[in-house]
């Protein structure tokens, strides 16, 4: 995973590898820039206990799930995208704005963290989606972070310190003829760009919502949204199934 100046390299066995930037503590090895200078050789982080599955990089913040479901970050949290903050926090300058050691992200209603995607930073952005596996409820996306600009699909341009789920999508069902019942549709891939944030399920539907100035939500226009909106795919693309969706900070790409 890479973000603006700093990289995280996890290897098969689940350990997790710095380099880069650590202005804010992005790199997770509990010093910042002022006593640990810009790294040009991997430093392995410590052990979380279980080995890392996902890393998500934000501009300057990190994100990694381990295979037993917790979550921690680190890094800049200017605005509030590490999720850790007390949810009762509404100025962005209160407690601290930066963490250089990882914390854990537990605020989750008992569900596990399968996935993650990071988003943003600097004054004007950075935000954080926890996909999280809720039991018999299927796959969630959470938020976390800057909302000015919808990215945060939570129906509100504002910031949060505690993750809460994107209820419009967690809401969707699918009739499952094995069952004979309607059962939620899986997330499959979410990724996060400057201000923006996009969703695939297994349905094939693709999900976006946040910035669009640039035109990255896919929508035919520049209006911005802060819920979800489905994507309605090309002739070419109504048959083939979708495997995949990235962003870069102001653009998006799905791929089959």
């Amino acid at each position: 995973a890479a973000g603006a100046e700093h990289v995280l390299l996890v290897t098969t066995r689940g350990e997790v590898y710095a380099l880069g930037s650590n202005s804010c503590g992005q790199l997770g090895v509990g010093k910042t820039t002022d006593e640990l200078r810009a790294v040009t050789e991997p430093i392995k982080l410590d052990d979380l206990g279980s080995p890392v599955t996902h890393a998500a990089c934000g501009d300057a913040h990190s994100v990694v799930v381990c295979a037993d479901g917790r979550c921690f970050s680190f890094g800049d949290d200017r605005n509030l995208q590490l999720g850790v903050r007390e949810p009762s926090i509404k100025d962005l300058r209160r407690g601290a704005t930066s963490s250089a050691s990882p914390r854990r992200v537990d605020r989750f209603n008992g569900g596990k963290v399968v996935g993650v995607a990071a988003g943003g930073g600097g004054i004007e952005g950075g935000h954080t989606a926890f996909v999280v596996e809720v039991q018999g409820e299927g796959t969630q996306v959470w938020m976390s972070g800057h909302g000015r600009w919808g990215q945060l699909g939570l129906k509100a341009f504002k910031h949060i310190s505690e993750p809460k789920a994107v209820g419009s999508l967690a809401s969707l069902r699918e009739w499952d003829e094995g069952s004979q019942s309607a059962k939620p549709i899986p997330i499959v891939s979410v990724a996060c760009g400057e201000r923006h944030t996009v969703v695939l399920l297994e349905s094939g539907n693709v999900f976006v919502w946040g910035w669009n100035e640039s035109g990255q939500l896919g929508t035919g226009g520049s209006q911005g949204s802060h819920t979800p909106i489905m994507l309605k795919a090309p002739p070419s693309l109504r048959f083939a199934p979708l495997r995949h969706v990235v962003c870069g900070p102001r653009s998006t790409a799905v791929w089959t």
